[in-house]
């Protein structure tokens, strides 16, 4: 259910003032500070929408840039959810630094990648041996590019996940695209070729990391970890895209809505 604001409260005003310029604050800052407020005061409780976009901009008198980067800090703090289609949802009543990811739909992993910053360590194309080969469902000797990468959020550089991918060797636009563009993978596939990602198949495992995955992380080895394999088919069940990511086990919660169709 959406919520609508109430008329700012005295207290909320020190948040936001009319004259929102008058700050020293960036506006976006300030809206921010004062839609937290109505969500630690109870205005905004767990579970409820946030109105659309462009309304908040009207309420608050800014532009849907300013209120875009506002929802960005409440999306960064882990309070707020924002769902394609379905709007943006109040989950937590303080901020956290757990970066929380919905996983219902694959349209929610594409977001995923627009929300958060990908950073390419490496590419480079091998020939798969016996256990690689048996992992991708292929023949050995198959050429595939790997890709491995890590992922942060706008606001906190410390890593979201390292991942290792592999895309088709027939993907060839692909390894240029990502030399000039830090967009998801999956993106870039479906815009470069006109192929739609049509199913994901996902696991995820807790591990524990290593001292190379720990130190990519900046966590102490033998932390615990979370490891999401995926993979990545369009509408003939072609596998398009193999990715294992692993993430620091502090750092990164799944959250999945289920609905009975």
């Amino acid at each position: 259910m959406t919520v609508p604001l109430r008329k700012a409260s005295k207290r909320a005003s020190d948040h936001v003032d009319p004259d929102m310029g008058a700050r020293s604050l960036p506006r976006y800052v300030q809206v921010a500070n004062d839609l937290i407020f109505r969500i630690t005061d109870g205005q905004l409780p767990i579970g409820s929408l946030l109105p659309k976009e462009v309304d908040l901009s009207v309420q608050y008198g800014v532009s849907r840039h300013t209120m875009r980067e506002a929802l960005r800090r409440l999306l960064d703090a882990g309070m707020v959810l924002r769902r394609r289609r379905l709007g943006t949802t109040v989950v937590a009543t303080v901020p956290v630094g757990t970066y929380r990811q919905p996983t219902s739909s694959i349209d929610d992993l594409v977001q995923y990648g627009m929300d958060t910053t990908m950073i390419v360590r490496s590419m480079r194309r091998i020939k798969c041996d016996a256990s690689t080969a048996e992992v991708l469902d292929c023949d050995v000797g198959r050429e595939w590019l790997r890709v491995e990468t890590l992922r942060t959020r706008p606001s906190d550089q410390l890593p979201i996940c390292t991942t290792n991918i592999y895309l088709d060797r027939e993907l060839d636009r692909v390894e240029s695209e990502l030399r000039k563009s830090a967009r998801a993978i999956s993106a870039i596939i479906e815009s470069l070729y006109g192929a739609r990602i049509c199913e994901i198949d996902q696991s995820i495992q807790s591990i524990t990391l290593d001292a190379d995955v720990a130190k990519l992380l900046k966590v102490k080895p033998g932390s615990p970890g979370l490891r999401a394999t995926r993979r990545y088919y369009d509408a003939a069940h072609k596998l398009l895209e193999f990715a294992m990511a692993i993430h620091p086990g502090d750092r990164f919660v799944y959250l999945t809505h289920l609905k009975r169709s």
